[in-house]
């Protein structure tokens, strides 16, 4: 039985055997990210990954993201009360209490989204799904109805053999196992999509396990981009008069440029975003907005700190300092900004370790946890 680990994000999914990334068919091309997103075309197809996220723009109602952050989720919950002031969804509540999209195709809950998800890492590969052990991880935060949910879509996915393992766990797993770490205590900075987690790992012992952990749901890269984006409407409101918020297509065009702005603004001083892709009817004058590197960490240093107070309560519990963690890895996409690896690396008081591509170090060490 071979394992395969399988990172089930909120903005993208990643899977690895023994610890090599698995590639998948994406258009023509193959990539090792998947997008975590399916969309619900008027043909009555179902397109999951890099095809339904270029729906996002045209069909917003239709076309889900960040499922995780309410899979699982009760109705009345604050999680999910919060999701529906913040995402462009018809949601409604399903059997049971829990919380359910309402597409062209039908309802939808979060487990049958994930479960397209999962069912696409499969697609193209000679890979038997009653042959393989699945380990899929999860933030160390889920409950017990969150982590019943992801099982639940793993095995609707046809997966029969399935195990979950918390996700900073398998960040651990990988360097140790990979790199033959020697740490005592370690630290993963867990930043993704749409949760932050911090947890303390004592790697002393096997399996890896974690001893402190404190995560934020509402604390990720949808919550950056979405500072952004206002900043953006903000500033085309005072300049042209404009309103880029009134609409929901046009609002989730804006997320989208935006993320796409934070990531170029990884390694570029500065960008520009192009209004005419968010609102084709904004006034000609109204071309671009320029942002650069400064203005954005501006933006999200709130954020940052947020996710330090998090790092002292974990610290607090366990009765240890920022110069007692002997080795800090990063994961999650959003832990590729500049700011917040400075960030890391001032609080702890040493560089934090980004050996693993932060996006795919989750799946790598769930493929060999199992």
């Amino acid at each position: 039985m071979r394992t395969i680990g399988i990172d089930l994000g909120t903005t993208n999914t990643v899977a690895a055997i023994d610890g090599t990334v698995v590639q998948h068919a994406s258009g023509l091309e193959t990539s090792a990210i998947l997008p975590s997103v399916v969309a619900y075309p008027p043909s009555g197809a179902v397109l999951v990954g890099a095809t339904a996220r270029k729906r996002r723009a045209i069909d917003p109602k239709n076309t889900i993201y960040s499922a995780k952050r309410v899979i699982g989720q009760r109705w009345l919950s604050y999680s999910a009360s919060k999701y529906r002031k913040q995402y462009p969804f018809d949601m409604v509540e399903a059997v049971g209490g829990l919380c359910a999209f309402k597409t062209r195709a039908g309802i939808v809950s979060p487990v049958d989204v994930a479960a397209r998800i999962v069912d696409k890492l499969f697609a193209g590969h000679s890979m038997l799904r009653n042959e393989v052990n699945a380990v899929v991880t999860v933030p160390a935060a889920f409950d017990t109805g969150a982590r019943r949910a992801t099982i639940a879509a793993a095995e609707q996915a046809g997966l029969t053999r399935v195990e979950l393992v918390d996700e900073p766990v398998a960040t651990a797993m990988a360097y140790v196992t990979m790199r033959s770490e020697r740490a005592r205590y370690a630290a993963v900075y867990d930043l993704g999509g749409g949760t932050f987690d911090l947890a303390l790992i004592d790697c002393s012992v096997t399996p890896a396990r974690v001893i402190r952990h404190a995560g934020d749901a509402y604390l990720g890269g949808d919550d950056i981009d979405r500072a952004i984006a206002e900043w953006v409407s903000a500033q085309v409101l005072e300049r042209f008069g404009w309103e880029l918020d009134n609409d929901p297509e046009v609002r989730d065009r804006l997320l989208v440029e935006c993320e796409q702005a934070k990531i170029r603004l990884t390694s570029e001083p500065r960008t520009t975003i192009q209004l005419a892709r968010v609102d084709p009817a904004a006034p000609q004058a109204a071309e671009q907005v320029e942002v650069d590197q400064d203005t954005v960490n501006g933006l999200v240093q709130d954020h940052v700190t947020r996710t330090f107070m998090l790092c002292d309560q974990v610290l607090r519990e366990a009765q240890l300092s920022p110069s007692q963690i002997d080795v800090v890895y990063l994961a999650g996409g959003a832990t590729m900004m500049p700011l917040v690896q400075q960030g890391v690396a001032h609080y702890f008081g040493a560089l934090p370790r980004v050996e693993f591509d932060p996006m795919q170090v989750v799946a790598v060490g769930a493929s060999l946890a199992g």
